[in-house]
């Protein structure tokens, strides 16, 4: 489509599925070798790790041993949710640090936390997290991520570290970077070509022609960008998180995570993905490569769901009980 960089997110909880016990070596979780592809295929790489990163992704990224601790406080400097980001950092940069440009790696920068600026205003905790990053052996540029609004990059940003905006879409978005601070880099971390959707909502379909606006104006005014996200998956197994936007709207994500990104869920190109491709095709000095083959599906013929009764048909002394047709128990 015509972009260098890869943005990747590291999900802590898929790492650490267990206190103390961690995995970056089977299947998906090969964050490095990951990164080694993007590599090979002239890619660089954004490295996100959080610890928390949102991406509507269960409690965050956080793994779920943290709520054992009745009283635990997150994303602030309670020492026992400090005490475990720090293993998790030490840990993820054994397997990321070699890999950074400046050992002849892609990983061009590192952010820092995701989008503090929506949650608190913990600045000894955003000021100790980017020296723990520092110390952990990453020496590329930090940088972070938040919406354009003074109190978010006011409680979100650091001193010395580049100035991502979610999203940075004007004049006007840039211009709030500069006001807050004029020493350091902005970029649009997060410019948004689809939307996500929540459980009893209209599926997202956001208006194409404000994103091709927003990204006419990056393009001329030479701004760096990042789309969020470029390509729709799936929230398999319990992976969907929420949104709460007050203590009474609770909003949980639905198992598709296709977003109406410009790749499609089963990974298509749509009529969004080469709208951009034709507006980032004028700004480089390659052809662009083709397009590789769809990938193939299969087609299931339609079947039909009967009910079998409710739920709390099997509920029985505060215990749920499951059965199944001529098969016996469950």
């Amino acid at each position: 489509m015509g972009c260098n960089t890869v943005a990747a997110y590291t999900f802590w909880n898929y790492h650490e599925t267990e206190k103390g016990v961690f995995d970056f070596k089977t299947g998906n979780k090969n964050i490095a070798e990951f990164i080694r592809i993007c590599q090979q295929e002239r890619m660089w790489v954004l490295l996100r790790p959080g610890p928390y990163v949102c991406a509507e992704w269960d409690f965050g990224g956080l793994p779920a041993y943290l709520l054992k601790v009745p009283d635990i406080r997150i994303r602030c400097m309670d020492p026992r949710y400090m005490a475990a980001v720090t293993r998790y950092i030490k840990k993820l940069a054994y397997e990321t640090v070699p890999l950074q440009c400046t050992k002849g790696g892609p990983i061009l920068m590192v952010q820092v936390e995701n989008e503090y600026g929506s949650y608190g205003n913990d600045r000894e905790y955003m000021k100790t997290l980017q020296q723990l990053i520092k110390n952990s052996g990453f020496n590329v540029p930090l940088y972070t991520a938040d919406g354009p609004t003074p109190y978010m990059l006011e409680a979100g940003s650091l001193t010395g570290a580049a100035i991502g905006l979610d999203s940075g879409g004007d004049e006007k978005d840039f211009e709030q970077a500069r006001r807050h601070n004029p020493n350091v880099p902005a970029f649009s971390s997060e410019t948004y070509p689809g939307w996500l959707t929540h459980w009893g909502e209209k599926w997202a379909r956001p208006d194409t022609g404000g994103l091709k606006k927003e990204v006419e104006y990056l393009l001329k005014n030479k701004k760096s960008f990042n789309f969020y996200v470029i390509h729709g998956g799936t929230n398999f197994g319990f992976t969907a998180g929420a949104n709460a936007f007050s203590p009474v709207a609770y909003q949980p994500d639905i198992t598709s995570y296709d977003y109406d990104a410009p790749i499609n869920e089963n990974g298509e190109p749509t009529a969004k993905y080469f709208m951009l491709r034709n507006l980032i095709a004028a700004y480089t000095k390659e052809p662009l490569p083709e397009i590789p083959a769809p990938v193939k599906t299969i087609e299931i013929p339609s079947f039909y769901l009967q009910k079998m009764g409710s739920i709390w048909d099997y509920f029985t002394n505060g215990h749920l009980f499951f059965t199944a047709k001529n098969h016996g128990s469950l």
